[in-house]
């Protein structure tokens, strides 16, 4: 029971499930509001889409084992109490479940991908899989490239989700479109056209809030970490350039994220949506300026503890406005 408990921590089990939470909540929340309002259903079978989203899932668990399986030294300064892989789950046991984990996630993807005739697509997985074991080894102690690439593969997570249902909608719009008929399917699939534009804003927009807070995030965690960092020679942009520089790079990126969900709120204005103007600036703005001002006041490694979970949060509050889409 103990090993099993141990491992749910080692593949930080709450992140998977919002992981699987965040590319379902792209689906119904996004992708099929938009095709019920062009009388059309979802083009992706839900057991292919549950298969892609398990797929995502592993590749991520297994990411995890891997980062804690170079990491072994570094956490032992850095967090003590939660190490794993050394004490009840031996080296030899995570190299093989990141293994095992990781081909059947690349499998799973790769049926997925074939099964939509879309076998490039598997590509999506196979870089992640690729930069997830290359940023354990050697990026993450570089300055800011591993901070990117975690923030580019979260971002990857909304996008995958929006990005396979497109393709396999242009396929059925190529489709419809060389055949001579007029049928309501086709008149449908036409007039999606016009709006599959905006679909796609709001895919590219939930990946790039996704992208900017996880480089925040990021940040935030590498000054938390910066005395542990500092033992092992890493290149973090805290240790090169200080605290105070990188509170100041965070609070940059914090404004220019407020700066472009307040363009959102003022589209809402115009448009007259108010339940998305109030929720944008309850549960988006008011929280991204509390960060703003708490990363500024932070000089303990409590305080960048805090903040990290603070804008794990906000990633939330972020997934759950697609109940809101759907809804309204």
């Amino acid at each position: 029971m103990k090993f099993f408990l141990d491992f749910l921590k080692l593949i930080r089990f709450p992140n998977l499930i919002i992981i699987g939470l965040t590319q379902y909540a792209i689906r119904l929340g996004i992708i099929y509001p938009f095709l019920r309002q062009a009388n059309l259903d979802l083009f992706i079978p839900e057991k292919l889409f549950g298969l892609l989203v398990l797929a995502t899932i592993l590749i991520a668990a297994s990411g995890y084992i891997i980062n804690d399986y170079f990491d072994i030294k570094l956490d032992l300064l850095n967090k003590p109490k939660q190490l794993i892989i050394g004490k009840s789950i031996s080296r030899r046991q995570a190299m093989f479940l990141h293994l095992t984990i990781n081909i059947i996630g690349l499998s799973l993807a790769a049926y997925v991908a074939l099964s939509i005739k879309h076998p490039m697509l598997i590509l999506f997985q196979v870089i992640s899989a690729a930069l997830l074991w290359f940023y354990s080894v050697s990026f993450k102690k570089q300055i800011l490239i591993g901070n990117l690439i975690i923030a580019a593969l979260t971002a990857l997570v909304p996008f995958t989700a929006g990005y396979y249902e497109i393709a396999v909608m242009f396929d059925e719009v190529k489709e419809v479109g060389s055949l001579e008929i007029a049928s309501y399917k086709a008149q449908s699939l036409r007039s999606l056209l016009f709006s599959i534009k905006y679909l796609l804003y709001w895919i590219i927009g939930y990946s790039i809030f996704a992208f900017i807070l996880t480089l925040i995030r990021e940040i935030i965690k590498d000054c938390e970490d910066i005395e542990g960092d500092k033992a092992f020679a890493c290149k973090t942009f805290p240790i090169v350039y200080g605290i105070q520089k990188s509170k100041i790079l965070a609070n940059a990126i914090t404004l220019l994220l407020l700066f472009l969900i307040t363009i959102l709120e003022i589209v809402q204005l115009f448009s007259e949506d108010w339940i998305s103007l109030v929720y944008f600036i309850v549960l988006i703005s008011t929280p991204l300026v509390w960060l703003l001002f708490k990363i500024k006041r932070a000089t303990k490694k409590k305080h960048f503890f805090i903040i990290s979970q603070a804008i794990k949060v906000l990633m939330l509050f972020g997934i759950l406005y697609t109940g809101i889409i759907y809804l309204f």
